[in-house]
């Protein structure tokens, strides 16, 4: 079964910089290419399943951390003709303000979530200013009432989804995070999400010539997972980064006119 792969961008960070996005590293050079911190949310769609990967964040908390919004990624959906509350199934990459800031949004939905992820958010390690400030606590918060309703799927090790959608462990950025492959017509395309935010940010081995991103809890995992996207996928171009912008320069409008609606299978 192969699926349509959309990327929903709802808003963009215009004022980073390189020396922001890239860990110091000997020999890497920082790119002169744009380096503003688009925002996504991917949707994969069948003729009998929908697989939402992250909801992306709502307009107050995302202009609070300096982003300038779009557009709710609920309200693309329904540009796509998908009612959000037909959504059924979301990954949760990880818990950061950003991916997981939108979830009532999607009523109906069962948020999949790894164990580390949640452990991590709401354990010892958020005592540090430094560790917990890309998490929302109200957003924190969110995830365990829903969990006390039922609606979050707590996951370990490697699953599906969805027919022919695996998600896969992703650590290194957080402890939790997780990467999602998608068959299609052109091949296994795997969603990095935060595991690799711009296409420099591949590491790992010796021939890469990337550097990681500036925000990471493990640099060993984060190096390993950078491998295991690039294997997952059906080429290294195959795997979609996390928050560059070439993703809404590379690939075609999936409706004509709509620029934050972009088409990843064709």
């Amino acid at each position: 079964m192969n699926y349509r792969l959309y990327a929903i961008r709802y808003g963009i960070n215009h004022s980073r910089t390189a020396c922001e996005n890239y860990a110091p590293t000997p020999g890497f050079e920082y790119p002169d290419t744009d380096q503003s911190l688009h925002c996504f949310c991917w949707l994969a769609v069948s003729g009998q399943h929908t697989v939402l990967v992250d909801v992306g964040a709502d307009e107050p908390t995302a202009r609070g951390r300096g982003v300038s919004y779009e557009r709710n990624p609920a309200d693309s959906l329904r540009a796509l003709g998908i009612d959000p509350e037909s959504v059924h199934d979301v990954v949760l990459t990880h818990l950061h303000w950003d991916h997981a800031g939108n979830m009532a949004a999607f009523p109906n939905a069962t948020f999949h979530l790894r164990r580390a992820e949640l452990a991590y958010a709401t354990g010892p390690s958020m005592q540090h200013r430094f560790l917990r400030r890309p998490y929302d606590v109200d957003k924190v918060s969110e995830v365990i009432s829903l969990l006390y309703q039922g609606r979050v799927r707590l996951r370990e090790g490697s699953y599906e989804v969805g027919p022919g959608i695996e998600v896969h462990p992703a650590a290194g950025h957080t402890p939790g995070c997780q990467a999602v492959r998608v068959p299609t017509a052109r091949g296994h395309m795997v969603l990095a999400s935060d595991a690799r935010h711009y296409l420099d940010n591949r590491v790992g081995g010796e021939r890469d010539g990337g550097a990681p991103f500036s925000v990471i809890v493990r640099a060993d995992d984060y190096c390993d997972t950078s491998e295991t996207l690039d294997r997952l996928a059906a080429s290294p171009e195959h795997v979609i980064p996390g928050h560059d912008p070439a993703v809404s320069h590379r690939y075609p409008s999936a409706l004509e006119g709509d620029a934050l609606i972009r088409r990843l299978d064709g």
